[in-house]
């Protein structure tokens, strides 16, 4: 009896053994079932499972790979993604540059059991935006990729100069930007701009005399983009008023005057501009001096019916004074008048008949430079 207990009780020692054994070897089937292998950042990995046998190469044909592991349960796997500047991850081909053969998630990793497989790749495509402050531009470029080197083209804008892009490129503007290959990113262009400055002179004209200096009296307020400049000058010069500016003249009343150009008016600059507000008057010139004179027989006269007369004619104006002087003889009795000629100061040869009872009439003519005229004759003969 004592003999069998023994017996039994070995048994029982002799099976927990054994159940832990088994234990142990189920234990080591179960790690055979999930698999891991670890990766450092590189452009290839190389995977050698050899618990079962694996062994692949994941190629990033120029990408780079994180660290990441790979793991392997039920015979499949997720592999890493690497990462290439410019462009975008498609999947893995059995060849390089080949056409798609793997995505990232593998099924069954004997397909790539003893492979080396290889990262496929697509540029991206980047958005170029321009902003050119009402600028115009030609032939530009709106999207672009990493393998591709090319030229801004330069803007224009009307009344500017173009000094250059700012933006993606930095602050300091650039001519005739290029992009070399390798950049990537969307990129903004900003078009700078130097604006074209202009000559304004306003100067008054006074009965169609200009007075570059102004005149007392003959004045004007102007306003540089609504923004009054100048208030009731007799001149105004500005040689930096930049291009698209608005200039407003107003032209005050003169006693005695009319204002015949314009009393209100605003001009938009696109060039250097002289502008002119006119005045004139009504009032005849005063014709103060006409002296006519008998200078004698003509010295070349054979007989005493011809005679040199000499006539002056002077005159006053409130304006800017006379413009013209004319004198002239009138037809009467025998004889012929002589035609209108400039002048204030002449003299008629050979003036027939002079001596009758009626003599000769003189005439004297001016005009001020506002139009208006005034008009004396004298009538002389020889005693």
């Amino acid at each position: 009896m004592m003999l069998m207990e023994n017996i039994k009780e070995k048994l029982q020692k002799t099976m927990k053994k054994l159940n832990k054994l088994l234990a142990l070897i189920l234990a080591i089937h179960c790690s055979l079932y999930q698999t891991y292998a670890y990766f450092t950042t590189s452009s290839k990995v190389e995977s050698k499972i050899k618990t079962l046998g694996y062994n692949f190469t994941l190629n990033g044909n120029g990408g780079t790979f994180d660290s990441e592991n790979i793991t392997i349960i039920n015979n499949s796997t997720i592999l890493p993604i690497p990462t290439k500047l410019g462009y975008n991850f498609l999947g893995y081909s059995n060849i390089l540059n080949g056409e798609i053969n793997y995505s990232n998630n593998i099924n069954n990793v004997n397909e790539i059991n003893n492979k080396e497989i290889f990262a496929n790749w697509e540029s991206t495509t980047y958005s170029i935006t321009y902003n050119l402050d009402n600028g115009t531009i030609f032939n530009q470029k709106t999207e672009y990729n990493v393998e591709e080197t090319f030229t801004l083209p330069n803007p224009t804008k009307t009344g500017h100069t173009f000094l250059g892009w700012t933006g993606s490129n930095g602050t300091t503007p650039q001519k005739d930007l290029s992009v070399q290959k390798g950049t990537t990113g969307n990129l903004v262009f900003n078009a700078n701009w130097e604006t074209h400055l202009f000559e304004v002179d306003v100067n008054p004209i006074i009965q169609n005399t200009t007075y570059n200096g102004g005149v007392n009296s003959f004045t004007f307020s102007v306003w540089l983009n609504d923004e009054q400049v100048a208030d009731r000058v007799t001149d105004y010069y500005n040689d930096a008023v930049p291009y698209g500016s608005t200039i407003r003249v107003y032209v005050y009343d003169r006693d005695g005057y009319n204002i015949t150009s314009f009393r209100d008016k605003t001009w938009t600059i696109t060039e250097s501009l002289i502008i002119n507000p006119s005045w004139y008057d009504n009032i005849p010139p005063t014709i103060t001096t006409f002296n006519v004179t008998n200078l004698g027989l003509h010295a070349n006269q054979g007989t005493e019916t011809g005679w040199d007369i000499r006539i002056y004619v002077d005159g006053y104006d409130s304006g800017s004074g006379i413009q013209k002087y004319q004198t002239w003889l009138v037809p009467y009795g025998n004889g012929s008048g002589s035609p209108r000629k400039d002048g204030n100061d002449r003299t008629m040869t050979d003036v027939i008949n002079l001596n009758t009872a009626s003599g000769r009439t003189f005439c004297a003519y001016a005009i001020d430079n506002a139009g208006n005229e005034a008009e004396q004759c004298k009538t002389i003969k020889v005693n």
